[in-house]
């Protein structure tokens, strides 16, 4: 899942309340705030150490896991010396990041990279765009995705520039 991280909502089953069987909290704190009559802290000592539902004869409360959508991968911002890192738009900046995150990064940083941008979009972007990669990288790049030097545009536009024989 390209781009997602994983963050929670506490999910509070009501069992005597007609009408509302269910309220979606942000957090264990914003419910409690909403209902002082439950301790914070027992419930959420609860939820910490038995990973399971607090329940009551009145209520459920449980962690549920959501998938929020990534602001930015979590890359090194010595990979983007040359960029100001907090005004880089991660989006429309793709190409760039991809080029700089391979030929620079390591393994960890390419994952990231993968994690947030999907497989699929970086293997496009390296057929058809990005064009410029040092031999050693697309030796590595090729091993990695599973793909010919054919296939990247890098390789091809290289293989078009005359060389000096010298």
């Amino acid at each position: 899942m390209k781009g997602l991280r994983q963050a929670r909502v506490v999910l509070v089953h009501w069992k005597r309340f007609t009408g509302i069987e269910l309220d979606v909290f942000s957090s264990l704190k914003n419910f409690c705030d909403s209902y002082p009559d439950y301790s914070y802290h027992t419930i959420s000592n609860y939820l910490s150490k038995k990973k399971q539902p607090f329940e009551n004869d009145q209520i459920k409360i449980e962690r549920k896991p959501i998938l929020t959508k990534l602001e930015r991968p979590e890359l090194p911002k010595g990979l983007f010396w040359d960029m100001r890192y907090s005004a880089i738009n991660w989006q429309k900046a793709y190409q760039i990041v991809i080029e700089r995150v391979l030929s620079r990064g390591d393994e960890n940083d390419w994952d990231v990279m993968i994690k947030f941008y999907g497989k699929e979009k970086i293997t496009d972007s390296l057929k058809n765009e990005i064009g410029d990669l040092p031999e050693l990288i697309i030796d590595k790049v090729c091993k990695y995705f599973q793909l010919n030097k054919n296939q990247l545009k890098c390789y091809i536009k290289t293989q078009s520039h005359q060389k000096h024989w010298i």
